[in-house]
């Protein structure tokens, strides 16, 4: 009896460790201008590439956002699949809600998208897609519903997964719940702009465990949903830190600055940088601006909240922003949490 009840026990272990964390990084078709390519991808800090993002039409055919990017796809999918990496490719995005209702509420175009779609597929060897449906209504449901059991019954074991907005977690009803999604990518999205009178973090551990309850309250599995995290900083002119007031955007495109580019601004002694616990976010203070940004601890913690909680893993965006060194990695830091097994050390160069 004491024999059988181990090997139960270690059954129940086995099954717990048996279910590994997704790390999803988000590949964007514009990466390209930025000077990223496949092969700065270090494959071995994400187990999912989503490449973002192929653009649906109202007659359910599917194209590249930008046809300048067709090679790096392509590059993308081998280079992923030599490193066994998953890739998904994403479809819709910015200003596809159209398209996608279109598709959504006519059998006839959803067809001949899913067709379409199992192309893309075929033709890169995908390990599965997701839909974006950005600016999601709650009259949206039923046309979500249709495409997802659609595409699910071409992908059979290949994954379906959604790109839900938290913002918009009320509007979502039963339609994430069905087995046909495989899990949940949920956008959290900027919380700091420049219409808000007093700098705030960007996105900290709250603004996670907030979006997070806003779909499980919704009866969406812990098990399926994957936040995404953002790897850029956003800037504010003549803040003294967080509770202040600005005089608008400071440094940066537009203020946006990338974790990699932040790491070169306060090599210098201009920028005072403190990890705010209240909120389990960095702020960084000059004499000119204040920056709002996740850093190594607030990464940490976001990555120990996925683990605790059970949740499928944690995304970022975008993979082009992290550092590339992995002492001061945002990727690597979360790996060390959720994937500790695996050897982020750089290799030698022969």
């Amino acid at each position: 009896m004491k024999k059988i009840l181990l090997l139960f026990v270690a059954a129940l272990v086995s099954l717990s460790w048996g279910v590994p964390f997704k790390v999803v990084g988000y590949y964007p078709y514009w990466a390209q201008y930025s000077q990223f390519y496949p092969k700065d991808v270090r494959y071995n800090t994400v187990t999912h590439i989503h490449y973002t993002s192929l653009a649906p039409s109202d007659d359910g055919s599917i194209a590249y956002a930008d046809e300048n990017d067709a090679q790096n796809l392509e590059t993308l999918a081998k280079t992923a699949k030599e490193n066994n990496v998953s890739l998904v490719v994403s479809i819709g995005g910015y200003e596809a809600e159209g398209a996608l209702s279109t598709i959504g509420g006519d059998k006839a175009v959803l067809s001949k998208f899913c067709d379409n779609a199992m192309e893309w597929v075929d033709k890169f060897g995908l390990a599965g897609l997701e839909l974006d449906w950005q600016n999601f209504e709650s009259g949206n449901v039923d046309a979500l519903k249709a495409i997802a059991k659609a595409l699910k019954s071409k992908l059979g074991s290949k994954t379906l997964s959604v790109m839900a907005y938290a913002a918009s977690a009320d509007a979502y009803g039963d339609a994430l719940n069905s087995s046909d999604v495989d899990y949940v990518t949920v956008s959290i999205g900027d919380q700091m702009d420049e219409s808000t009178e007093s700098v705030k973090p960007n996105m900290s551990k709250q603004d996670i465990e907030n979006a997070v309850k806003a779909f499980t309250d919704k009866s969406v599995p812990a098990e399926k949903l994957i936040p995404v995290v953002l790897l850029y900083g956003k800037t504010f002119a003549k803040a003294k830190g967080l509770g202040s007031t600005h005089q608008g955007i400071g440094s940066g495109n537009e203020g946006y600055i990338a974790y990699k580019e932040l790491m070169g601004k306060f090599d210098t002694p201009d920028y005072k940088v403190a990890f705010d616990e209240a909120s389990g976010s960095e702020v960084a203070v000059s004499d000119a601006e204040t920056i709002v940004f996740s850093g190594i601890p607030s990464m940490k913690a976001a990555s120990n909240f996925v683990k605790d909680q059970g949740l499928a893993g944690i995304a970022v965006y975008d993979l082009s922003q992290d550092h590339h060194e992995p002492i001061v990695s945002l990727l690597v830091t979360i790996g060390l949490v959720l994937r500790p097994e695996v050897d982020y050390k750089p290799k030698k160069k022969k």
